[in-house]
This record gives C-alpha cells, sequence and structure tokens, in this order.
C-alpha cells in the first residue's frame, strides 16, 4: 500500500501553497496573490506546465491492488485521497494564476486611467476605462472567493480524510514492524546456535550445480540488498515529502532567542493534528539510519562470491593441469565475464536506491580488499546481518510506538477541545 502511494506523494512537491491559519499568528484564508511576487507559483506553474497527466483505464493488476487496500484501510483509500488532494491542488493552483492575471491587467488599467486624467483626456475614455476597471475588480473579487472555497475543500480532505487514515497507517507500520522484530530475534538465535557452518563449507567439494546455486545465491542477496534499501527509502520519502508539502501551509519565521533558533514546531503554532505527527514522523524514521543492515547484507554477499571465486578458482587450475581442458576453460572465462557484468549491473541499481557508495563487489573480490578479506566467516556474517536487522526494527518499533501514543494525544486533545468523543 505504502509504495503503491508513491508516486501520488512524489507529485505532490509540485503542489500550489495551500495556507492554514491560525487565529493568532496565521492567515484564515489563502491570500491574494501580489502580481510579479509569487516566484513559488511560477516556479510550480513552471513544473505543471511541462507535465502530462496521463488518464487511462486502470488495468487488473491495479484494479486488485485498489481492491486489497480499500479492505486493509478502514478509513478509506489512502491512495484516491492523495490523488483527490492533488488533483484540488492543481486546480487552486491554476485559480490562482488566472487570478494573477486578472490583478496584471487592473494594475494596467489603473496606469492608463491616471495617463488619462493627467493629459485631460475626454471625458467618455476616462468613463470606459473606469468601467473596464470595475469589471476587472468583480473579477479579482470572485477569483479570491474560488481560491477560498477550494482552500477550504483541501483544508477538509486533509483533516477528514487524510488524518485519520495517516494514523492507521502508523498503526498498521507499528504492528509490522514489531512482527519482524520478533522474526529477525528468532532467526538471529537461530544462526547463532548453529556449528561447524565454515568448517563443513570449507570441507566441501563443489561441483558445477553447486557452483551455479552459489552464483544465483550472490545474485539474489544483491537483489535482497538492493531492495531492502529502497523499500526503506521509500517510507522515508513518502512521511518526507508528505511533511514538507504540510510546511509549506504553515506560515512560520524563526524567531531567534538566546539558544539559538527553535526547532519547526507546528504544535507551538496551533496547529491541526496531521500536521504535528507528521513532523515528528519525518523527524523520527530521519534519525533510524540502515546503513548497518546494508553493510552487513554487503559484507555477506562479498563472502559468498569470494567463496565463488575461490572454488572456481580451484576449478581453472585443475584445467590448466589437463591440456585436453581448453574448451572448458573458455566457457569458464565466459561465465566469470559473465557474472563480473551482473554484479557491475546490480551494485550500480544498488547505488541508485541508496545512500551507499564504494567499490563494487566484483571489484573488491577481484583485487582482494573489501569485507571478505577481513572476515570471510560466513556464519558469522549472515549473524551480523541478523543483528543489525535487529538493531534497526527495535529501532523503527519503538518509534512507531511513540508516534501512534502521540497520535492518539492528539486525538484526544482534539475531541476534548470539540467535546465530542475518541473515535
Amino acid at each position: 500500500m505504502l509504495l503503491a502511494c508513491r508516486p501520488q506523494v512524489q507529485r505532490r512537491r509540485m503542489f500550489m501553497t495551500m495556507r492554514w491559519c491560525s487565529r493568532s499568528r496565521l492567515s484564515s484564508s489563502v491570500p491574494p496573490v501580489q502580481p510579479a511576487r509569487c516566484p513559488r507559483c511560477l516556479r510550480l506553474a513552471r513544473c505543471l506546465t511541462t507535465r502530462k497527466v496521463l488518464v487511462s483505464k486502470p488495468t487488473m493488476e491495479e484494479e486488485f491492488l485498489r481492491f486489497e487496500e480499500d479492505k486493509a484501510m478502514g478509513c478509506g483509500n489512502l491512495s484516491s485521497t492523495l490523488q483527490k488532494l492533488y488533483m484540488w491542488e492543481r486546480k487552486l493552483l491554476q485559480e490562482v494564476k488566472a487570478e494573477e492575471e486578472e490583478r496584471l491587467k487592473y494594475d494596467r488599467k489603473r496606469q492608463d486611467l491616471q495617463m488619462l486624467d493627467e493629459k485631460g483626456a475626454e471625458t467618455e475614455k476616462i468613463i470606459a476605462t473606469e468601467k473596464e476597471i470595475r469589471k476587472l475588480s468583480t473579477r479579482i473579487s470572485i477569483a479570491i472567493q474560488v481560491v477560498n472555497t477550494i482552500s477550504g475543500k483541501i483544508s477538509k480532505l486533509r483533516d477528514d480524510e487524510l488524518w485519520p487514515q495517516t494514523c492507521e497507517l502508523i498503526q498498521g507500520l507499528m504492528r509490522m514492524w514489531d512482527v519482524m522484530l520478533e522474526c529477525h530475534q528468532i532467526q538471529l538465535h537461530a544462526i547463532s546456535q548453529a556449528k561447524n557452518i565454515d568448517s563443513m563449507i570449507d570441507g566441501a567439494r563443489f561441483g558445477e550445480d553447486h557452483m551455479d546455486l552459489i552464483k544465483h545465491l550472490e545474485l539474489q542477496l544483491l537483489d535482497w540488498t538492493t531492495c531492502f534499501a529502497g523499500w526503506v527509502n521509500a517510507q522515508k520519502n513518502y512521511v518526507t515529502t508528505l511533511n514538507d508539502w504540510l510546511r509549506k501551509g504553515v506560515e512560520y519565521v524563526p524567531e531567534e532567542t538566546d539558544d539559538g533558533v527553535p526547532p519547526f514546531s507546528p504544535g507551538r503554532l496551533g496547529a491541526p493534528p496531521i500536521f504535528v505527527i507528521c513532523n515528528s514522523w519525518a523527524a523520527g524514521v530521519a534519525r533510524i539510519s540502515e546503513k548497518d543492515v546494508v553493510k552487513a547484507m554487503q559484507a555477506f554477499a562479498s563472502n559468498v562470491l569470494h567463496l565463488w571465486e575461490k572454488h572456481r578458482s580451484q576449478q581453472r587450475q585443475g584445467m590448466m593441469a589437463n591440456k585436453g581442458m581448453d574448451r572448458g576453460l573458455r566457457v569458464m572465462e565466459k561465465d566469470e565475464q559473465a557474472m563480473r557484468k551482473a554484479l557491475e549491473a546490480k551494485n550500480k541499481k544498488l547505488v541508485l536506491v541508496s545512500d551507499q557508495t564504494g567499490v563494487s563487489l566484483s571489484a573488491q573480490v577481484l583485487h582482494g580488499a573489501g569485507p571478505q578479506a577481513e572476515n570471510s566467516s560466513l556464519q558469522l556474517s549472515l549473524r551480523n546481518i541478523f543483528e543489525a536487522m535487529e538493531t534497526f526494527t527495535a529501532a523503527s518499533s519503538n518509534t512507531y510506538k511513540e508516534l501512534n501514543l502521540r497520535a492518539e494525544e492528539e486525538k484526544a486533545r482534539v475531541a476534548g477541545e470539540s467535546g465530542s468523543s475518541v473515535p
């Protein structure tokens, strides 16, 4: 569900500013945009005018995912809510741009009227110009009303649909991390209790079928590393983008104090609960790093590749001693070249989806460097994965428990202010 929401959330980077207000510190509606003084609007306009919105019939897979999400979400379809917010924000931007154009025309007519007065122009021209100015003023007033109406619809969607769906998503992620923590604790215990894994592997003689399995395992390990890093980054990108969009709707000017600039706090501004929770959510996930897990995964994959290279080298030496194995050597070299290309491609993909940098695993093995040069124990490197995973999932579980507790407190606060009961 979260990955399905990601494209809609990424598009929201281009959304028009939606002004949220509190009684004392923020405006009560979307303020009139002054002509030639809104670079954000112009920037967003360029983004949206160059983007093509494709409306096509959904595939069977998309319909199934939508159906599954409808069943999973008790508060409605989160993807649908994000799409509606995107469409209303797009409409808001169009109306603001239209209002800006009318203001520019209005200012030009005011200048024309002033010039006519200074030149002593005919009365008919002055009256005609004043009439056009009144028409433009009426259009501007209507445009402002439309902008305020759309802003109200966005606020209602945000508070009535996005807020409860966000709470439900947080609860689901909290349960997910709890289950994952328990699973990784079991896995860590199992690998810690295992004995003589490395000695059994060192004494084994591998045939060609075994070598193919090791090669397949290596490529699967790199896919696992890439998917894990991409999955975690997708969650972080989701909440970061959502929080960035919400912050654009808050008028906030940092205040200098003796202790420096205080951190941004929507709660101190009296913002609605979703502002508070998403800000805490973004800060919470930013403190959790998956780098130790990815590093441990890479070390284990490097050891597996080192094992493959070691036995492949032994096979090569045996063939070189046999003069009739030239064709077998050529086949082996071709297989090794294909393996190197596959490794390079998968490591490039890993760099694209994570913050990891460094030499590719295939290059590390070929030059005798990398994690396997310091520790070639498969059992120890596998245990390191689950130790790092246990730490990571425990931190994630605690973060979402605290976040869920904070969300419940915000619900109770709002319910107390409105005199209703917490659902």
